[in-house]
């Protein structure tokens, strides 16, 4: 999942320019066409069954949990053309890899699709939609209800204490160009003035003069708006029957987005982290992992900037007695390239953050049961493993298994599975593993 940035009106015209000049290129004429595939391991590494989903068109997959009988669901979205937005669709597999249903829903084609799915406590599921719906599903796949979660953008959910949910997204409000932003005590924004010392845009036209190629160059046209766009993370609380108990932004605290959410061991507070961006402009903007901690209520408490990040993967959560363990992905320069590398970080309920420790596996890693990792990925040579390969490179998956200590334990290459890209990672409750996978259609 990647972090939408606020896109200046220059670049989109570039790339919409740069679109009619090269018809030819991929970015103009690639339809995404997908399968799912999941990939169940035993403890060992070796493969217990694989699952491929192909319903024609784009099958997409956002998220993966184990149900309470060993068998999987999967949170994703399915179109049914070649060309479409997709549709919310949640998925249920035995514990063989049998698909038990397949549940299309939303209230109109194309509503977007599903991007988190999480168990409730009596076994119903629960999963959000990219555009900020949620379902309630029972275990047969019926839906319950649907609610508006009121956010413009959902990318997780998860079961609270109370039997209730609680759902990480975005906001976005609108001020006159040419002001400031002031993010009020209540999570609201306003505006005012800007003051004599800062920098802002005008409001206006301007031409600027692009390179292409060696010897051309076109003139972009650049035109400012009557308001500007101001996003900010945010949460909301839901009931049992999906009604709203609170709905909270962090923009002042500086959460521009917020992507992964937990909730303390006694349910008194959660702990939402997501990203950040200095300076707020479109130009030499830099990212930064942001995690607030909120009290039963919503309310902010102790903000830590976590780290720099150029990899924009959402950070893993869960919660302990000393706090809250973050699982993020951490880019340095390595041998003249960079190096992209999980990272794990211990924030304390004092807001004190341990030293960042280095996990020598693929991106897309979780915890394991006995504090270990594990990890899918494609090797690459001299860096690590990536989570996808693009075209129709020939490369195999492998399965890693680290211990506490991040030690290697084994790393098994998955024969026979033709997979492009890593979504997730599980540990399952026999040991095992299950992979969460997408294959392309060229």
């Amino acid at each position: 999942m990647n972090i939408r940035p606020p896109l200046g009106a220059l670049l989109v015209i570039l790339v919409c320019l740069l679109m009619v000049i090269l018809p030819g290129c991929i970015g103009a004429d690639y339809v995404a066409n997908r399968d799912i595939v999941v990939i169940r391991l035993d403890p060992d590494g070796t493969i217990a069954w694989t699952r491929t989903i192909d319903t024609g068109f784009d099958d997409s997959a956002r998220d993966l949990a184990e149900t309470p009988d060993g068998g999987l669901v999967i949170a994703g979205g399915r179109t049914g053309q070649r060309i479409g937005l997709p549709s919310p669709r949640l998925v249920r597999l035995s514990p063989a890899g049998t698909v038990l249903w397949d549940n299309v829903m939303g209230v109109r084609s194309g509503e977007g699709e599903l991007t988190s799915v999480a168990l409730a406590a009596d076994g119903d599921y629960a999963a959000v939609s990219h555009d900020g719906r949620m379902w309630r599903l029972d275990p047969a796949g019926n839906v319950r209800w649907n609610r508006s979660t009121g956010l413009g953008q959902v990318w997780s959910v998860i079961s609270t204490s109370d039997a209730g949910f609680a759902v990480a997204g975005q906001t976005e409000d609108r001020i006159p160009f040419g002001t400031v932003v002031r993010y009020n005590p209540d999570g609201t924004v306003s505006s005012r003035p800007p003051l004599p010392n800062e920098s802002i845009m005008t409001p206006g036209c301007s031409e600027t003069s692009l390179p292409l190629g060696s010897d051309r160059t076109v003139m972009v046209t650049q035109c400012t708006v009557p308001y500007e766009i101001v996003r900010q993370g945010a949460v909301t609380k839901l009931d049992s029957e999906g009604n709203i108990s609170w709905s909270r932004s962090y923009g002042g605290e500086g959460l521009q987005s917020a992507w992964s959410m937990a909730e303390d061991p006694g349910g008194e507070g959660y702990l939402v982290a997501g990203f950040t961006e200095y300076p707020g402009n479109d130009v030499n903007v830099t990212t930064f992992l942001v995690a607030v901690q909120l009290d039963g209520e919503g309310n902010p408490g102790l903000v830590s900037r976590i780290d720099q990040i150029e990899y924009s993967q959402p950070p893993l959560l869960r919660s302990g007695p000393e706090g809250f363990d973050l699982l993020y992905v951490c880019t340095a320069l390595k041998d003249g390239h960079f190096d992209n590398r999980p990272t794990v970080i211990n924030l304390g309920h004092d807001g004190s953050v341990s030293t960042p420790a280095v996990i020598m596996a693929g991106v897309t890693t979780t915890w394991t049961a006995d504090g270990g990792y594990f990890s899918a990925g494609f090797p690459v040579p001299g860096a690590g493993y990536s989570e996808a390969i693009y075209g129709r490179a020939d490369r195999s998956l492998h399965a890693i298994r680290l211990d506490p200590a991040g030690t290697l334990i084994w790393d098994r290459e998955i024969p026979g599975v033709v997979v492009n890209s890593v979504r997730l990672v599980i540990q399952t409750s026999d040991g095992g593993y299950a992979i969460l996978a997408l294959k392309e259609n060229y």
